[in-house]
């Protein structure tokens, strides 16, 4: 993935499922280097994409949805989730801009930050990504972000791209459900919101926007120097909670069979 198309992946990714609201007073604690994490529980979440290939159109990132190595991810978060003592929500979604596409994975759990950072670390490596991106609901967070809720599937997502392309609305996430379309949108300058509005009055959606703090793991540019990052991750989880490995090795036997 080229690092133009890995930044917009970036800001197209940075957003918020309104199904799980409620705000925490967050705990923290010093990690190396000084950055502050949360200890406190938290509406959390990761988005991971299975895709290493490039140039993909929004055609097939969506047929791309139903492949195996989309339901090899998802069976992989929710065995991460298992040994964490976690139950994940997984939905399948198409991370999309303007020229490009790929089918994703979003998952979202209520738990610290140190298991969302390991979980999206192990997930990261399992599928080969340069990075992978987490964040966590905070009344204080330094991103807005937009949720548009259209109820009924009346648009074909090709027809969603091409009118949030028009009201400059460059980067996005569509996730297709039973019942409708939700659309996440994250503005990081704070300065879209008219462009939004203008695009949600347009395709009758409903609109919501909230705060959080997120951060993406990996390497922008290399495979190999993403690997050792989320490496690192994971050992320095696994030193602290020995044993985490080794939950579930049932469940792991039966996705092999």
């Amino acid at each position: 993935m080229s690092n133009r198309r890995f930044h917009l992946r970036v800001l197209l990714l940075l957003a918020v499922l309104v199904a799980w609201p409620g705000l925490v007073t967050l705990g923290q604690q010093p990690e190396k280097g000084g950055r502050l994490h949360s200890t406190k529980q938290a509406a959390s979440y990761a988005f991971v994409s299975p895709n290493t290939r490039e140039n993909l159109t929004l055609a097939e990132a969506i047929a791309a949805l139903g492949s195996p190595e989309e339901k090899r991810l998802i069976d992989e978060t929710r065995l991460v989730g298992c040994r964490l003592h976690l139950s994940p929500h997984v939905e399948k979604a198409v991370g999309n801009w303007v020229d490009g596409a790929e089918h994703s994975t979003v998952f979202r759990v209520t738990t610290n930050e140190a298991k969302v950072r390991y979980a999206s670390s192990w997930l990261g490596k399992f599928a080969r990504q340069k990075a992978v991106l987490y964040f966590r609901s905070s009344a204080f967070g330094r991103a807005r972000m937009f949720v548009l809720l259209l109820p009924h599937r009346r648009h074909m997502l090709a027809a969603i791209a091409a009118e949030l392309d028009a009201d400059g609305v460059e980067n996005r996430t569509l996730v297709p459900q039973r019942t409708g379309i939700v659309i996440y949108i994250v503005d990081l300058k704070d300065e879209l919101k008219p462009k939004v509005l203008q695009a949600a009055h347009r395709l009758r959606a409903r609109f919501s926007s909230l705060r959080s703090d997120g951060e993406f793991i990996g390497d922008d540019n290399d495979r190999d120097k993403a690997r050792a990052v989320f490496d690192q991750e994971i050992n320095k989880y696994e030193s602290e909670h020995l044993g985490v490995r080794r939950a579930c090795r049932s469940k792991v036997r039966r996705t092999k069979n």
